[in-house]
């Protein structure tokens, strides 16, 4: 994986190293509202990053996440993932919070764009999926405001806080992504080698 650049972010690959500062984000109570976070230890959390693939490219399987910074604050505003299974090595999910402070000022929207194209270029992918809760409704914003397409509901899709819950999937396909007008041309110097 490699560190990815927008306009106002600094998207940094979590590694073993900053593997803790992910697992404070995750600990704030107010994520768990929404989604289903690992509830483990910050050690056994870099265990589970430490066995993570550490390259995404084509056929490349495994969960891939970055931190998101600002220029000007020193601590992670948030994180983003991209998980892609076995099942079908051509689509891949993501996944996205923001901490609250940060919240409603675009950040979360910046990021998905230049994870989505790098996940269609670098990833090789063909299709990308998103889950969230119906009650989410700034999260459903953010996914269409980058273009995916609102899918239906999965009874019981996830389980938050112990809970089983209905999700929404919303889906992007490459074709989609390139006729949106939202595809982000990267300078040679950031393309993958």
């Amino acid at each position: 994986m490699r560190l990815l650049r927008t306009a106002r972010l600094r998207l940094t690959p979590v590694t073993v190293e900053n593997a803790t500062a992910l697992w404070e984000i995750l600990q704030k109570p107010d994520l768990r509202a929404y989604q289903d976070l690992p509830n483990v230890g910050a050690s056994a959390f870099t265990e589970m990053v430490r066995k993570r693939p550490k390259v995404l490219r084509a056929g490349a399987l495994g969960r891939f996440e970055w931190l998101l910074h600002t220029a000007r604050v020193r601590r992670p505003i948030g994180w983003i993932s991209l998980r892609v299974a076995e099942r079908d090595r051509s689509a891949g999910e993501i996944g996205y919070s923001i901490v609250r402070e940060f919240r409603g000022q675009g950040y979360a929207t910046e990021a998905l764009r230049v994870v989505i194209e790098e996940s269609f270029t670098a990833g090789g992918l063909t299709k990308l999926l998103a889950y969230c809760v119906p009650e989410n409704a700034p999260s459903r914003s953010v996914l269409r405001n980058v273009g995916f397409a609102y899918e239906g509901v999965m009874p019981h899709g996830a389980t938050v806080n112990g809970q089983p819950v209905d999700v929404l999937t919303h889906r992007l396909d490459l074709e989609t992504w390139r006729q949106s007008g939202n595809t982000i041309v990267m300078p040679a110097s950031l393309k993958p080698a």
